[in-house]
């Protein structure tokens, strides 16, 4: 699987930055989306004259969920377990060797980030 774009080429930890902001972003759509009309408001770089605060939230909620459904099985789990639902730490010490666990890692980052565009 070959990695294009300016993100292939960036460190590992300004990949995982990027992408853990994303997740952070999102599960805070999340909440912001489940209160009431007149909640908080999600802070995101959109244009967003035409839009109410809610219908924002649920646009960013669709758009990364979109971009998350685009990935392959491996590039899912990988930022699931990562990013989104982080409980174990050591979770693919089992399913890979460190070496194929960052390169996947880095593929998965750099495909979901690329969607996100």
């Amino acid at each position: 699987m070959k990695l294009a774009g300016r993100r292939s080429r960036r460190k590992l930890r300004a990949l995982s930055a990027e992408t853990q902001e994303v997740a952070r972003l999102y599960f805070q759509a999340l909440d912001a989306a489940s209160l009431k009309r007149g909640g908080r408001d999600l802070s995101m770089s959109i244009n967003c004259h035409n839009y109410g605060k809610n219908e924002i939230n649920d646009l960013f909620i669709a758009k990364i969920e979109s971009a998350f459904r685009k990935l392959d099985l491996e590039s899912r789990r990988i930022i699931n377990n990562d990013f989104f639902f982080n409980n174990y730490k050591f979770w693919w010490v089992e399913l890979y060797s460190t070496s194929t666990y960052y390169r996947l890692k880095r593929i998965a980052m750099c495909q979901f980030l690329n969607y996100l565009d």
